[in-house]
């Protein structure tokens, strides 16, 4: 039997922080595409100011004035909100934006009208007039 490896931190202790920041709204591209930044957190409890609390080696007092608490990056996300009925047409401004964003917009989006091609809208239940992309994530080791 193959023992998996075991996990560097509590998963449980993982969190997101959402932050939408208009870094675009000064492009072209602005009422089509939102992004949005995500952070990946890691609660981390330390005990006299250094010695990380392991899974099961928490203080044995609750409330122990000796641990301190804090949230540490672990990673990051990356996600875009295409509008596709405002804007600009949504398959030349993921053009534009990135090749990833670019690679996706060919996929789903025909280049004449920037919705859903035909295909595609007969594979999905309706989904409203906007696209979540989830364009990057990266996790520390």
């Amino acid at each position: 039997m193959i023992e998996s490896p075991s996990l560097p931190g509590d998963p449980t202790e993982l969190h997101l922080r959402i932050s939408y920041d208009d870094e675009l709204w000064d492009t072209p591209q602005a009422d089509t595409l939102e992004r949005w930044n995500v952070a990946v957190l890691h609660r981390r409890r330390t005990h006299d100011g250094g010695q990380n609390l392991g899974e099961g080696r928490g203080c044995t007092t609750a409330g122990c004035p000796s641990c301190t608490t804090e949230d540490v990056a672990v990673g990051e996300m990356t996600f875009y909100r295409v509008h596709l009925d405002r804007g600009r047409n949504a398959y030349w401004a993921m053009e534009e934006e990135s090749e990833e964003l670019y690679e996706i917009a060919q996929v789903l989006l025909d280049p004449q009208t920037g919705s859903f091609t035909s295909e595609v809208g007969e594979l999905l239940e309706y989904v409203g007039s906007a696209l979540l992309v989830m364009d990057r994530v990266t996790l520390d080791p």
